[in-house]
C-alpha cells in the first residue's frame, strides 16, 4: 500500500471534482416500529427546537372537507362579497393525495389491502377510480399533487383531469411515480426535474383573462371572469414520494436535492445576468430581462414541498425545513444508531412552515393526537387528524424484539447500490430479471459466483457509479488542448501529444486539491520520482495503438483503472458484504459469520441478495415494523418472534392443505396460491416457495422423490413476507383460507396511525387548511373502525389541502 506523503503536487488537480459524493450509508427495514396502535408521539418527542411550532399572527382557516377550495378563497370574515372570488388570482389552492397505485392492471394485490368486510367489487379499480375521480374534481384545487400513479395506465386513469382543465408533470422513473396537475388557464410549466423520489417543477402564475367554473356547495355550477393585472409569481414544487421503513437518511437526502435542485436553476439565472453585464457589448435589454427572470426566482417566488413523507415525529427532513440544516452529529429519535450525513446538510431558502401545524395549533413533535376528541366541533379544539389510518396488525402477528435485540444494518451504500441494480440491469427485480443478472455475473458459466467475478462486478458498478466524474475529470485534462492541430506534424488526429501530456502534467503543479484522486493516478501512471523518463514511459503506456497521440478513450481507459485503485478497499469491503449477506452482528459494527460457502454464491443466494437490495432501493409500506432477513439465521429469529395466534393461523392452514399432515407437494402450494393470489407464478409467496423447491430439487437431484415443503419452510416462507412489512397480505392469506386473525383485535389497540403527508410552504401565506374528514367519515373510522382504505375511501392515506395567498 501506498502513503499520501509522495503524491506530486502536479497530479493534484488531475482528478479534482467539483464536490465529492459520499457513499451514503444504505438502510433496510430493521427496527420495531413505535407503538403500533394509536401512536403515542410523545414516545419520540424531543427537546430539539425543531419540535418548536413557529410563531405566526395569522392563523389559517379550517374549511370543512370535501367542499370546493375556490370558495373559500377570501379570507377576511368581513367581507362576505368576497368569500366566495374564486377569480382571486393573489390566492390559490393545493392538493396532495397518495392515492395507492391503481389496481387497473398493476398493484393486483390492492384488494388484499383491506379489512374482509368490504365487499371485492368494492376493491376493484372502476370503484375506486369513480372515488378519487369524485374527490379530486369536489375538491377543485388549482394544484393536484398525486402519489402512486402508475405510468403504463395513467393516460388511462386521469384522462378525467385533461378533461377539467388540467395539464401535468408525470415522473418518468419508479413504479410508484408522482405527477403534478395545474390548472392551464392558472399556470404554466417553467422548469422540470426528476429527481429521487421527487418531482420539481416550476409554475409561472398566468395573469391573463382568468375564466373560472367551480362547483359550489349546494352543487350548482358558478363561471366568472375577469381580468387580473398583477406581477407574475413563480411557484416551486417539490412533490414527495419519499422512501419507507428505516431510510431517514435518504428521505432526507431526497429532499434536500429536491430543494437544491431550485438552488441551482437560480444559480443559472444569476450565472446569465453576470455574463449579460459583462459581455462585449451589454444590451440594457437582455440585462433588464436576465435581471427581471432572476427576480422572479429570488423575491418574487413560492415554494412548497408536499407529499408523502413516510415519516413523522421529529424528523430530519422536518429539521431541514423548518431549521434550514441538519448536524452531522444529530440523530433522529426513531433511529438513534443511524448517522444521517457526514457533513452538515443544509437548504438555502431559509424557514419552512407546516400549513397543518398553523391551522391546529400543534406539530408532529407534540403530544399524542390519537387520544385527543376527533372533532371539528366548535365546543372544543380539534385535534391535528392523523393522515394514515390503517388497522393495526403488527401486535397480532410478532412479539416485539427483546433488549439489545434490534436488527444489524448493512453497510452496502445507497449509491453503489442503486450502481449495483443499473450494472445488472435490474428494473422490477423479476425473476427472469434475476435469473439474466445470475448469468451476467457467471462469467465462467459454472453456476457459483466466486469472489472474483465477485471483484469483476463490484469493480464495473464503481466505474458506472463514477462515470459523470471520469468524464468530467478527461474533460478537464484535455481542455486547452482539444484536437490536435500541429501542421508542422504530419500526424493530424485527435489527442495529445507526448509533449503536450508532459506539458499539461507540470502546469499542474501547484494545485493542492484532490489528494485521494492523485494517489490513485499516481500509482496508475507508476510515477515515484517524477523524472522525465517515468513521464514518457507514463505516456508509452496509456497510448495503446503506438500512434504518439493520447486519444480521449485512452485516457479514459485510465481513469476508470484509477477509480478502480482509488476505491480498492471499499471494493473489497463490498464484496465481503455481499459474500456474507450483509450480515452484521451486535451493536459494535462487528461482521457476522460469514455462511459455511462464503467463496462462492449459488444462485439462490445471489437472488436473496439481490432481492435484499431491491428492499433497500424501494424502502417497505408504512406502518410496519419490520426486520431484515437475508439468511436462514434470519428467517428462525423472525420465527420466533412469531406470535401463538399466528402460529395456530399458519399451521391451521398448512393441515387444511398438506394430505399427510407433514409436507406440502408443489401441487398443495399451488392450491394455496391460486386460493390466496388467484394463480400460479405472481406474488411474494409465490417466489419464497420456487425457491425453497428449488433449492430441494438441487439438494436431492439424484432422488427420485418429489422435492416437499416442511412445516418449518412453510413458517420460513411467512417470516419472509412479514420482513418486507406486507402484514395485511399475510393476514389476508390465512382469513381466505379460513383462519380468522383479525377478530383477535383489541377495540383499544385497533389502528396503527401516521401523520405522513405533510405541506410545508416558504415565501406564502397559508389562508385557509382543509379537513380531511367529515365529522360522519370520523365517526365511521374512529367509532365504527371502519379503517382505511374503505368502501368510501379508495387509499390507505387522507388527501391534504390548503389555500395559499402570495406573500
Amino acid at each position: 500500500m501506498m502513503h499520501h506523503h509522495w503524491v506530486p503536487s502536479f497530479l493534484l488537480l488531475l482528478l479534482q471534482l467539483a464536490t465529492s459524493i459520499p457513499l451514503a450509508t444504505a438502510s433496510f427495514l430493521l427496527v420495531d416500529h413505535p407503538g403500533h396502535h394509536r401512536r403515542k408521539l410523545t414516545q419520540r418527542a424531543s427537546s430539539s427546537s425543531s419540535s418548536t411550532a413557529p410563531s405566526v399572527t395569522n392563523v389559517p382557516k379550517l374549511l370543512p372537507a370535501r367542499q370546493p377550495l375556490p370558495f373559500f378563497f377570501n379570507n377576511d370574515d368581513n367581507d362576505k362579497a368576497k368569500l366566495h372570488d374564486t377569480t382571486n388570482n393573489n390566492c390559490f389552492s393545493l392538493m396532495s393525495w397518495n392515492i395507492l397505485l391503481p389496481n387497473s392492471q398493476d398493484n393486483w394485490w390492492c384488494h388484499k389491502q383491506y379489512s374482509n368486510n368490504v365487499d371485492m367489487d368494492k376493491r376493484q379499480w372502476t370503484h375506486r377510480h369513480k372515488l378519487i375521480k369524485e374527490r379530486v374534481l369536489t375538491t377543485a384545487a388549482d394544484i393536484v399533487c398525486i402519489q402512486e400513479a402508475d405510468g403504463d395506465t395513467f393516460d388511462d386513469d386521469f384522462d378525467f383531469m385533461k378533461v377539467a382543465g388540467y395539464d401535468h408533470v408525470l415522473h418518468r422513473k419508479f413504479r410508484f411515480r408522482c405527477v403534478t396537475f395545474f390548472l392551464r388557464d392558472k399556470f404554466a410549466i417553467e422548469k422540470v426535474a426528476h429527481k429521487d423520489r421527487t418531482l420539481v417543477t416550476s409554475l409561472r402564475r398566468l395573469t391573463s383573462t382568468l375564466t373560472s367554473t367551480v362547483m359550489a356547495p349546494n352543487d350548482t355550477i358558478g363561471t366568472t371572469t375577469q381580468e387580473q393585472n398583477h406581477h407574475d409569481h413563480i411557484l416551486h414544487i417539490v412533490n414527495c414520494h419519499l422512501s419507507g421503513g428505516a431510510a431517514p437518511e435518504r428521505r432526507l437526502r431526497q429532499v434536500h436535492d429536491g430543494l437544491d435542485q431550485i438552488r441551482k436553476w437560480t444559480n443559472a439565472l444569476e450565472h446569465t445576468l453576470t455574463q449579460q453585464r459583462k459581455g462585449k457589448r451589454p444590451s440594457p435589454k437582455n440585462i433588464a430581462k436576465a435581471k427581471r427572470a432572476l427576480d422572479e426566482y429570488q423575491n418574487n417566488a413560492g415554494t412548497i414541498v408536499c407529499g408523502d413523507f413516510n415519516s413523522d415525529g421529529n424528523t430530519a427532513v422536518r429539521k431541514l425545513l423548518v431549521e434550514g440544516g441538519v448536524e452531522s452529529d444529530w440523530y433522529e429519535p426513531q433511529y438513534p444508531n443511524l448517522r444521517l450525513t457526514s457533513k452538515r446538510k443544509e437548504q438555502s431558502f431559509g424557514t419552512f412552515v407546516d400549513a397543518a401545524e398553523l391551522a391546529y395549533g400543534v406539530n408532529v413533535c407534540d403530544g399524542d393526537y390519537a387520544e385527543l376528541q376527533h372533532s371539528l366541533s366548535s365546543s372544543g379544539s380539534p385535534s391535528r387528524p392523523a393522515t394514515y389510518v390503517v388497522p393495526n396488525l403488527a401486535s397480532l402477528l410478532l412479539l416485539p424484539m427483546g433488549e439489545g435485540g434490534s436488527p444489524p444494518r448493512t453497510e452496502f451504500g445507497m449509491q453503489i447500490a442503486r450502481g449495483l441494480a443499473d450494472t445488472l440491469n435490474l428494473d422490477d427485480f423479476s425473476l427472469g430479471e434475476l435469473d439474466r443478472a445470475f448469468d451476467l455475473a457467471d462469467h465462467d458459466g459454472n453456476g457459483l459466483i466466486d469472489l472474483d467475478e465477485g471483484l469483476t462486478l463490484l469493480e464495473s458498478v464503481y466505474v458506472a457509479t463514477y462515470g459523470q466524474q471520469i468524464e468530467q475529470e478527461r474533460n478537464n485534462f484535455f481542455r486547452g488542448f482539444g484536437t490536435h492541430n500541429n501542421h508542422d506534424d504530419n500526424k493530424g488526429g485527435c489527442g495529445l501529444t507526448k509533449e503536450q501530456f508532459i506539458t499539461r502534467l507540470k502546469s499542474l503543479q501547484q494545485d493542492c486539491e484532490g489528494e485521494r484522486k492523485a494517489f490513485g493516478l499516481a500509482r496508475g501512471l507508476n510515477l515515484h520520482e517524477l523524472s522525465e523518463a517515468e513521464m514518457e514511459q507514463s505516456f508509452n503506456d496509456i497510448d495503446l495503438d503506438g500512434n504518439g497521440l493520447l486519444d480521449e478513450d485512452e485516457f479514459q481507459t485510465l481513469l476508470e483503472n484509477v477509480y478502480v485503485a482509488i476505491y480498492g478497499e471499499e471494493i473489497e469491503k463490498q464484496r465481503t458484504e455481499f459474500f456474507v449477506g450483509f450480515q452484521k452482528t451486535g451493536n459494535n459494527g462487528t461482521s457476522g459469520t460469514p455462511d459455511s460457502d462464503s467463496n462462492e454464491l449459488t444462485r439462490e443466494q445471489f437472488t436473496e441478495r439481490l432481492l435484499a437490495l431491491h428492499q433497500e432501493l424501494e424502502g417497505g409500506r408504512k406502518g410496519a415494523e419490520c426486520a431484515e432477513v437475508r439468511t436462514e439465521a434470519d428467517v428462525q429469529k423472525m420465527i420466533e418472534r412469531f406470535t401463538p395466534l399466528l402460529q395456530c393461523a399458519l399451521d391451521e392452514v398448512f393441515d387444511k392443505f398438506s394430505s399427510n399432515g407433514a409436507t406440502l407437494s408443489q401441487e398443495e402450494v399451488n392450491a394455496f396460491l391460486i386460493k390466496t393470489n388467484g394463480e400460479v407464478g405472481r406474488g411474494g409467496t409465490f417466489r419464497h416457495t420456487s425457491a425453497i423447491f428449488e433449492k430441494k430439487k438441487m439438494e436431492t437431484s439424484s432422488s427420485s422423490k418429489p422435492a416437499e415443503l416442511t412445516r418449518s419452510d412453510w413458517h420460513g416462507v411467512f417470516a419472509r413476507e412479514l420482513a418486507e412489512g406486507k402484514w395485511w397480505q399475510v393476514v389476508y392469506d390465512l382469513e381466505v383460507c379460513g383462519f380468522n386473525v383479525t377478530s383477535e383485535h383489541s377495540s383499544n389497540n385497533q389502528f396503527y396511525q401516521g401523520w405522513l403527508d405533510y405541506i410545508y410552504l416558504h415565501g406564502l401565506r397559508c389562508t385557509g387548511v382543509q379537513d380531511a374528514l367529515t365529522e360522519e367519515e370520523r365517526m365511521r373510522i374512529y367509532d365504527d373502525g371502519d379503517a382505511l382504505p374503505n368502501e368510501w375511501h379508495p387509499s390507505d392515506h387522507l388527501p391534504v389541502s390548503a389555500i395559499f395567498s402570495w406573500s
